[in-house]
């Protein structure tokens, strides 16, 4: 009888430990939880968060996020200007958003490149889609870019170049160690086409 109830004490301790360690390897958090707590992607935790529409869109340099958005990967520290693109804090930056997007819709947002970004190309996916983008090389260009045929798109990410250098190895008076791509200013969601003398091309990265 002792035996039995030891392997019963044996077993049930086991399962406990085995449905913490399943717990841990897939939790069950938010997307901003788990950028800013595990994947340690995000410098944002429970921001503010107030009253906008994807067509009225967002600025970065503000406090908090639109309420259809969850939450930001890869962004370094909020400015004046807006936010830059770090891939020490993420190697694919970008946001998660409240809701789903469905069908066209015309993508715009204002950004700036870093030094090295200069003649590089890049790409924007949103769901299902992936745009590639030539940089401009000028202070806050604005794209436009049209995604068709979107399904259930919950995420919008910036494909970068692989390792960007620090912006301490381009300007070596500078102290400054982030490995930054783009300052990105404004974004919006437009349902719809974009006007087509308007939409941003570039050579596939």
């Amino acid at each position: 009888m002792n035996v039995l109830l030891r392997w019963l004490v044996i077993t049930g301790l086991a399962c406990v430990y085995l449905m913490a360690l399943f717990a841990m390897l897939h939790p069950k958090v938010s997307p901003a939880y788990k950028s800013y707590y595990i994947d340690r992607t995000s410098s944002d935790w429970n921001p503010a968060h107030y009253a906008g529409t994807p067509e009225q869109g967002m600025s970065f340099s503000y406090r908090g996020l639109p309420v259809w958005v969850d939450s930001t990967y890869g962004l370094s520290f909020r400015d004046d200007r807006g936010r830059w693109t770090d891939s020490d804090v993420a190697r694919t930056p970008g946001l998660a958003f409240t809701r789903t997007f469905n069908g066209p819709l015309c993508l715009e947002f204002t950004a700036s490149p870093a030094p090295a970004m200069i003649g590089k190309t890049f790409a924007v996916q949103m769901g299902n889609e992936t745009n590639p983008l030539q940089v401009i090389p000028q202070d806050m260009a604005e794209y436009r870019i049209q995604f068709t045929q979107l399904q259930e798109a919950d995420r919008l990410s910036f494909l970068l170049p692989e390792r960007l250098p620090r912006e301490s190895e381009v300007d070596h008076r500078s102290g400054d160690t982030r490995r930054l791509g783009l300052a990105l200013a404004t974004l919006r969601i437009l349902p719809g086409n974009c006007p087509s003398t308007q939409i941003q091309r570039g050579a596939r990265p």
